[in-house]
Formats: C-alpha cells, structure tokens, sequence
C-alpha cells in the first residue's frame, strides 16, 4: 500500500516531539535528527510524546519508515506494540484504530477503502451501515482476505488519489452509487456529496458520476444540493418519483425561516429529525404559522414518518393537496424531463434510462 503525499505533508508537521521508548525519552530537534536523551526539565522547548501520539496526530496510521524518520527506533515500536498502545494491521504499520475499524480492516487486507464503506467514514448520508468493500489495484498479491470483506481491483491511477486508508471521495462516489441496494439511496449519497462539497455543479457531478457507469450521470438530475439531510433527500426522491413537484429551501415571506421543501406549490413540508428538533417545539410551531401566514399548508414528518411510515405520510401530504383544491399551475411543475428509473440487471438494483426531451410547461401527475 502507498504511503501517500497526505501522509508525508502530515509527518512533514510532526518533526518536533520526543518518542519515548516505554522507558526513556527521546528528543528530536527541529530537524527531526535523532538527540541523546534530554530530562524532562530542560530548558529547550522539546515537545512529549509517545508512538501512539504520533500515530494518532497522523490519523490513526503511520507507516514505519515515517516513524523513523522522526527518530524512533525498533525498540521503541517493540514496546509500543507490546504494550498495545498501537498494533499493526499489515507488515511495516502502525495504528490506534480498534480493530473492527473498517479503515484497520482495509489497511489489514492490504488495500483501501472504496465506495459505500470509504464514504460512511467521511459522514455520507446512510440508514445502516454499509458492508466493508476494500481496493486494491490490479497489480496487488500478498493479500489478507477477512471475512465478510469485499475486495475490488481498480486501476493503478487510482492509487495515486486519496489517503493511506481510502481512494479517493470522488471515486468512492462513483463506485458506490451503482452499487447501492436501491434507486433512493443512490441520490441519497449524491445529495449528500454536494452538500459536502464531494462534488460541485451539475457538470463536475454528472463527469464523477459516469466514471463507472454512464447512465449513472443521470442521478444529477434526480438529485439537489438544496437537500440537507437523508430525510430530506428520500422525502423528495419519493415525492417525485410519485409524480410531485418539489422546491427545496423556500424562504417563508417577511421573514428568514426557510421550509424544507414545498409539494406542488400548497404544502409546506418540515422533515424533523429528533436529534435537531426534540429541543425547539415552540420554535417549529411558530415556523409553522408563518408557513400559513404564507399561504401554503404546514406539515411535519418525523423520522418513523419517512423511513417506517411513508405510506400513511404520503397519504397525508395528497390529503391536504385535495383539500387546498389541488395543484395549481406552478412554473417548471413536472417531472418527465427526468430520466426514468428502470429496473435491476445483473449486479445493479437499477438503471437510468436516457432523459426524455421536453419543452412547456407540465403539471403535477400524481396530486390525487
């Protein structure tokens, strides 16, 4: 596995410490030559720390080479070791990472992390969390399989990209949307890449996207930078895919609350998650008023409501549709433009057809 320029920009920052053995200390100058040991009470600004510091300001992995560039010796790793203040999860590195951690594991097979599983580490939007697929490039021998591991070969130039435990996000993304179990977690990963910035623009997103799979740069279309959170991102998926008209991030007039989302220009619709809401009921209660005052009907979906019930949710949503007197004309109102989501093939759980062409103006399909 490469030691990347990431890694060596990041021992380039550790050269002032002091690497004990477990018994005695060891100074480094600012150059990181190796000194004879110095006392604790030394007038010169030595800095103190231990292997496992080290390790740990790097990220939870350090190959040795970088170890001893910063003066420590085999002694020193023995007893770090031994002490299991660090362990090592492949031949020549060093890490603090539990080792049920996927990024040990990856490290331990002898690749890095890709798709699903390296994104799950960078926040990515998920229900549950995603099986363990590790890269190797094409080239590699020598590996650790483990059980319940998933070990893809990719090109060489992607070791050129990413960190010592990961390929690149960009690639990871790439992989990791066709790979997905459904259609809705797919947008999920692209909703939340361009909210963290993984990609930027539709173009930029639509060249990742197509990396592995052309069809794939279709998830632009489906997906929205406005999304914030998974709740967002699947409410809106299944609303359109239902045949609705969402708008994400609506100001409320007269004032700086923005909603979530709007539904066919009549409902304005809250995702709540507990852990961002529990705390401000009054505060969402009065969001909601000013979302009446607006003109448009307030409605509120919790987690149970989008993940366990959308049936009942979504019942709800046309109810108070039909009740406001249906969909009213609404500029860029249709979702035929986008392209259609067909069914499972081989290894994938689905595929985009070709964007239909369309010009005019369409109504919601599905208000009813």
């Amino acid at each position: 596995m490469p030691v990347t320029r990431e890694t060596r920009r990041t021992v380039a920052g550790l050269g002032r410490r002091i690497l004990p053995d477990g018994v005695a200390e060891l100074s480094l100058n600012t150059r990181g030559r190796r000194l004879d040991p110095k006392p604790v009470s030394s007038t010169r600004s030595w800095t103190m720390t231990t292997i496992a510091e080290l390790v740990s300001a790097a990220g939870g992995l350090l190959h040795k080479h970088d170890l001893v560039a910063l003066g420590a010796t085999d002694r020193h790793l023995t007893v770090a070791v031994r002490s299991r203040t660090v362990s090592r999860p492949r031949r020549g590195w060093y890490s603090t990472w539990e080792r049920g951690d996927p990024r040990y594991l990856a490290v331990a097979v002898g690749g890095r992390l890709t798709g699903a599983s390296a994104l799950h580490q960078l926040g990515a939007w998920t229900w549950t969390r995603p099986p363990v697929t590790v890269s190797v490039p094409v080239t590699a021998s020598r590996l650790r399989r483990r059980r319940g591991v998933r070990v893809v070969w990719d090109p060489l130039e992607l070791s050129d990209r990413g960190s010592t435990w990961a390929v690149d996000p960009r690639d990871a993304l790439a992989r990791a949307v066709v790979e997905t179990r459904s259609f809705e977690d797919a947008v999920i990963l692209v909703d939340w890449a361009r909210r963290a910035g993984i990609v930027e623009g539709d173009d930029d997103a639509a060249e990742v996207l197509s990396r592995r799979r052309a069809d794939a740069a279709g998830l632009v279309a489906w997906s929205d930078p406005g999304a914030e959170s998974i709740l967002e991102s699947v409410a809106g998926t299944r609303l359109r895919r239902a045949g609705h008209h969402v708008a994400r991030q609506v100001p409320v007039s007269g004032t700086s609350k923005i909603i979530d989302m709007v539904v066919d220009g009549i409902v304005g619709l809250e995702t709540d998650g507990r852990a961002h809401h529990e705390t401000r009921f009054d505060k969402d209660r009065l969001k909601d008023a000013d979302i009446a005052r607006d003109g448009l009907v307030p409605f509120r979906a919790g987690t149970v409501m989008v993940q366990d019930m959308w049936g009942v949710t979504v019942g709800a949503i046309r109810a108070l549709i039909r009740t406001a007197g249906g969909p009213r004309p609404v500029a860029g109102v249709g979702n035929s433009s986008l392209p259609r989501v067909l069914g499972p093939r081989g290894r994938r759980a689905w595929r985009l057809a070709p964007p239909r062409r369309h010009t005019g103006q369409e109504l919601p399909t599905a208000a009813g």
